[in-house]
């Protein structure tokens, strides 16, 4: 779902730096380890499509208190990214809804030739908004929201049952919504 379509020409040689994820209180479903990785993934899908300048928030500590940087809510620090880090566009990261599943489930055979017979709901989902800041202004420049679907499979059994599986992670779909945002964002906002 695209909340605001990108009208800018996002090149590889713009600085871009991402927002931690521990800022957004979404993110506490996660561990600090989990958060960690998944800040390393998007450095490295931004750094594969061909991004130069590509860094964390947090790790420019120093540069940031040299350039008297202290708070992003204020339009004139924030501005301070772009004229002295040379960073375009913070990116920022939240997580939307979540669902996991039991891991199994079973259909026993009279159940699967009921007429209604009951719905096996095996399916892990995540789905990610991925927003885009220009630096200099403070304008969200794309902003999207992402869902990805990791479905359960079934096999019979020799009771004419039907076992449900799905022992994907709910980490897993999660890393997964945040590839296909990070480059759905770089496709929308390329010219």
């Amino acid at each position: 779902m695209t909340r605001t379509e990108c009208d800018i020409c996002l090149s590889q040689s713009d600085g871009v730096l991402l927002l931690p994820l521990a800022w957004d209180r979404s993110f506490s479903r996660l561990s600090s380890v989990e958060q960690n990785e998944l800040e390393r993934q998007i450095l490295a899908i931004l750094q594969d499509q061909g991004f130069t300048k590509v860094a964390l928030y947090n790790q420019l500590d120093y540069e940031l208190l040299s350039a008297g940087i202290k708070d992003l809510n204020d339009p004139e620090q924030r501005a301070k990214i772009s004229a002295s880090l040379d960073y375009s566009y913070l990116l920022g990261i939240s997580l939307d809804n979540t669902r996991n599943s039991e891991g199994w489930d079973y259909s026993n055979s009279l159940e699967a030739y009921e007429m209604m017979p009951p719905v096996t709901d095996m399916e892990i989902s995540a789905s990610m908004r991925v927003a885009l800041i220009e630096t200099q202004t403070g304008t969200i420049v794309s902003d999207n929201t992402i869902s990805t679907d990791i479905p359960g499979w079934g096999m019979s059994d020799a009771a004419g049952g039907q076992n449900y599986w799905n022992i994907n992670t709910i980490s897993l779909a999660i890393k997964t919504a945040t590839r296909q945002g990070i480059k759905f964002m770089v496709d929308d906002c390329e010219c």
